[in-house]
C-alpha cells in the first residue's frame, strides 16, 4: 500500500462527496427553508477545496520524492529531472492536468463561498448548488476514470521523464495560467445560474460578477500570450501562433469573455442586453469545457493534445449538460430580461460596443468552425479535410482590423447620442492625424492595404487614448489649482489611474492591443524567410546578414533526460560588424531518441528578431538552416506586458470603484466616462 496514493485517492473521493452535498444542500435549502442547510453546503465547498489541495499536495510530494510506485509519476518524471520541472510534471499529462484544473476550481469556489456568497443572500443557495455541481463534475473523472494515483503494475527504478517538448522553464508559467484561466470561467457561469434561478436580473448580479469575469479574462489573456511566447522561443518553427486546434480551444473562451466585459457596460448604463450578457457568461464556460473535451477526445489532431481516452466523451456529456441547463434557465427567465431602454442613435458608444460584440462572437464562430471542420467534412462525405493557418489568417485578418477600428471609434463617441458639432469636434483631429500618417506610410512604400489599415488604426487608438488621458490630467491640474495645489503632469496622470482605474486601466489595455497589433502586422506581412545550406567554413548572406558556420559541436546532457545537444554555431555579422553568435541545434533525449526537439537561435532587438533553427545535417556536417527576420516581435511581448498591467489596474482599484450612472432618459453630458 502506498500512503501518498491512498491519501490522494481518499481525498478526491471525500471532496466529491462534499461537492455533491453542496449541490444537494444548495438546492434543498430554499424549499425546505433551512438556512442552516445552506450554510452547511457553503462550508462544504471550503472543505472540498481543502481536500483537493491535500490530493494535489500528495501528487506533488510523490513527484518530488521520485515515488515510481505511482504510475503517473513513472510516466512523467525521472530522477534526473530538475526540481522545477518535477513541479511542472504535475500538470504535464492528462490525469495531472485534470487534478490541477479541479484544484484551481476548488480554490476559486472556496474563495467565492467565503467572500462573495455572503454578499448575495438573494442567490446564495443556487450559487452554492451550481458550484457544487461543477466541482463534482470535475472530480468524477479523477475518482473513477483518470486517477493520477493509480499504482504502477511494475516496480521501476526510474521514470520515463517529461515529454521532450515540455522540458522548458516555460512549463512553470504557461500551463498554470491557461488552466487557471479556463477554470476561472466557472465562477461567472455559477453567478449567472444563481441570478436566473433567484430571479435577480437587475444590475446587482453584474456588480458581483464583474471582478470575477475581469480576473478570468486577464488570466486567460496572459495564458494565451505565454503560449505564443513559448511556441516562439521553444518549439522552433519561426512563429508564435499557428492556429493549432488546441491553441484555438484555448482562445475560444477569451472571445466571449472579452465581449461580456464590454457589453455589461451597456446594461449598467442603459439596462439593455440582459439576456445577451448572461448568454456570454454561459458561452465562455461552455467553450472552456469544449476545450477540455477537444484536447482529450482525439476529435482533432494536435501536437498539444493528450491521448484519446474515455475522459473525452465524459466531457462531451458535461458540455451538453451545461448547455442544456443554460438554455433552460435563459428560456425560463426570458420574459424578465427585456431591455429597459432602446438605442437612441447609431452614432453612440453603445452601438459601437454592440458591433464590437458581434465581431468577437463572429471570430469565435470562425475559430470554432475551422477547428471542427475536419469533423464536419468527415460526417458529410467521409473525407477528413483540415483547414490550416491560411484559412484563419484570411478570414480573421479583416475581422481583427475591423475590431481595431471599432476600438478607436468607441473611445471617441459618447453614450446615447451626440449632436453633429460634437461628433465633428471629437473626430476632427484623430481623422486628420490618421490620414497624415497613412499618407506618410504610403509615400515610404507601405503598399499592403491590410498592413496600412492596421497600423493607422493602431495609431488612432493610441492618439484618442492619449487625448483622453490628457483631458483627464488637465482637468485634475485645474481642479488642484483651484484649491491652491496644482499637481505635476505625472502626478495628474497617475491620479487618473487612482481615481478611475476601471476606465483608465481599460484604456491602457486598448493601447497595448494597438502595440501588439502593429507587432503582429509587421512580423506577419514583412517577415523574411530563407534557407541556407552550409558546409564547415562556409559563409552565406541573407537579408543583409552574413552567417559563418565552422562545424557541428556536441554538448553532453547533464539533467532532465537530455542525452546531448548537437549545435551548429553561426557567427553573424552585418556590414562587417559583429552582431551575435547564434547556437541553433537539435536536442536528443535518452528515453525519447526518436523525438528530438529544436534548439532555437534567437537574437532580439527593438526593431527585429533574427530567428534561426536547423532542419538537419548531412554526414559531412553540412547543415540546412532556416533563417527568419521577424520585424518588431519584441513589441508583441512589450505590448503584452502593458496589456497585463492595464488589466491589473482595472481589476485592483486603488480606491473605491467608480460609481456607474444609469442613463435611460436623461441627455448625455458632453464628456462621459468609457471603457
Amino acid at each position: 500500500m502506498n500512503l501518498l496514493a491512498t491519501v490522494g485517492s481518499a481525498s478526491i473521493l471525500t471532496a466529491l462527496a462534499c461537492s455533491v452535498f453542496a449541490l444537494v444542500g444548495g438546492i434543498a435549502a430554499g424549499p425546505l427553508r433551512r438556512p442552516d442547510l445552506g450554510e452547511a453546503a457553503r462550508r462544504a465547498l471550503v472543505v472540498a477545496a481543502g481536500l483537493v489541495t491535500l490530493a494535489a499536495a500528495a501528487l506533488l510530494t510523490a513527484l518530488l520524492r521520485d515515488d515510481f510506485s505511482i504510475d503517473y509519476v513513472t510516466r512523467v518524471s525521472s530522477r534526473d529531472l530538475e526540481t522545477p520541472l518535477k513541479v511542472a510534471a504535475f500538470y504535464s499529462s492528462q490525469a495531472g492536468s485534470l487534478l490541477f484544473w479541479s484544484w484551481i476550481t476548488a480554490l476559486l469556489f472556496a474563495l467565492f463561498a467565503l467572500h462573495t456568497v455572503p454578499k448575495i443572500p438573494w442567490g446564495a443557495s443556487p450559487a452554492v448548488a451550481a458550484s457544487g455541481g461543477v466541482l463534482a463534475a470535475l472530480l468524477i473523472p479523477l475518482a473513477f476514470m483518470a486517477s493520477p494515483f493509480r499504482l504502477s503494475p511494475f516496480a521501476t527504478p526510474d521514470g520515463l521523464g517529461l515529454n521532450p517538448l515540455l522540458v522548458d522553464r516555460g512549463m512553470l508559467v504557461h500551463p498554470p495560467m491557461l488552466l487557471g484561466g479556463l477554470a476561472s470561467t466557472a465562477v461567472p457561469f455559477v453567478l449567472g445560474v444563481a441570478a436566473l434561478a433567484a430571479g435577480r436580473l437587475d444590475g446587482t448580479w453584474l456588480r458581483v460578477v464583474r471582478p470575477w469575469a475581469l480576473g478570468s479574462w486577464l488570466v486567460l489573456s496572459i495564458g494565451n500570450v505565454l503560449g505564443g511566447w513559448w511556441a516562439y522561443t521553444v518549439l522552433g518553427w519561426g512563429g508564435y501562433w499557428g492556429w493549432d486546434p488546441v491553441e484555438n480551444s484555448a482562445i475560444l473562451p477569451l472571445l466571449p469573455m472579452t465581449a461580456f466585459l464590454h457589453s455589461v457596460m451597456i446594461q449598467e448604463r442603459r439596462g439593455m442586453l440582459k439576456l445577451w450578457n448572461l448568454g456570454l457568461a454561459f458561452l465562455a464556460f461552455a467553450l472552456a469545457v469544449f476545450g477540455t473535451f477537444n484536447v482529450r477526445s482525439g476529435l482533432v489532431n494536435s501536437v498539444h493534445s493528450f491521448a484519446q481516452s474515455s475522459v473525452g466523451p465524459y466531457f462531451l456529456v458535461m458540455l451538453a449538460i451545461a448547455v442544456v441547463v443554460s438554455a433552460v434557465l435563459l428560456f425560463w427567465r426570458a420574459p424578465s430580461l427585456r431591455a429597459e431602454s432602446d438605442f437612441v442613435s447609431l452614432a453612440s458608444r453603445e452601438s459601437v460596443l454592440v458591433v464590437n460584440n458581434y465581431l468577437l462572437i463572429t471570430m469565435a464562430l470562425v475559430v470554432f468552425g475551422g477547428t471542427l471542420f475536419p469533423v464536419f467534412s468527415e460526417l458529410y462525405d467521409g473525407s477528413r479535410i483540415t483547414v490550416g493557418p491560411a484559412f484563419f489568417n484570411e478570414v480573421m485578418g479583416p475581422l481583427l482590423l475591423a475590431l481595431l477600428v471599432l476600438v478607436a471609434v468607441g473611445t471617441v463617441v459618447p453614450w446615447r447620442q451626440a449632436a453633429r458639432p460634437t461628433l465633428l469636434a471629437r473626430f476632427r483631429w484623430p481623422v486628420l492625424a490618421s490620414a497624415a500618417l497613412a499618407t506618410v506610410l504610403f509615400a515610404l512604400g507601405m503598399r499592403d492595404a491590410s498592413a496600412l489599415v492596421g497600423v493607422v488604426s493602431a495609431f488612432a487608438i493610441a492618439f484618442v487614448t492619449a487625448r483622453e488621458f490628457w483631458v483627464g490630467a488637465r482637468a485634475s491640474r485645474r481642479a488642484g489649482a483651484a484649491h491652491g495645489a496644482r499637481p505635476s503632469w505625472l502626478a495628474a496622470f497617475l491620479g487618473l489611474l487612482d481615481r478611475d482605474p476601471r476606465r483608465y486601466g481599460g484604456y491602457l489595455v486598448h493601447v497595448a492591443l494597438a502595440v501588439m497589433a502593429v507587432a503582429v502586422i509587421a512580423s506577419s506581412v514583412y517577415q523574411q524567410q530563407g534557407r541556407l545550406s552550409l558546409s564547415p567554413g562556409d559563409s552565406a548572406e541573407f537579408a543583409g546578414y552574413t552567417f559563418r558556420y565552422d562545424g557541428l559541436r556536441q554538448r553532453q546532457g547533464t539533467a532532465n533526460g537530455i542525452d546531448a545537444d548537437v549545435i551548429a554555431p553561426l557567427f553573424v555579422t552585418r556590414g562587417g560588424e559583429a552582431v551575435t553568435r547564434l547556437e541553433p541545434g537539435r536536442r536528443v533525449f535518452r528515453n525519447f531518441p526518436e523525438q528530438p526537439t529544436a534548439v532555437v537561435g534567437l537574437h532580439s532587438s527593438l526593431t527585429r528578431d533574427l530567428y534561426v533553427f536547423i532542419e538537419g545535417w548531412d554526414d559531412d556536417q553540412r547543415v540546412h538552416v532556416q533563417v527568419f527576420v521577424n520585424p518588431l516581435v519584441v513589441w508583441l511581448w512589450i505590448g503584452a506586458a502593458m496589456y497585463a498591467a492595464g488589466g491589473l489596474i482595472a481589476f485592483a482599484p486603488l480606491r473605491a470603484p467608480s460609481v456607474v450612472r444609469r442613463e435611460v432618459a436623461a441627455p448625455a453630458p458632453s464628456r462621459v466616462t468609457g471603457a
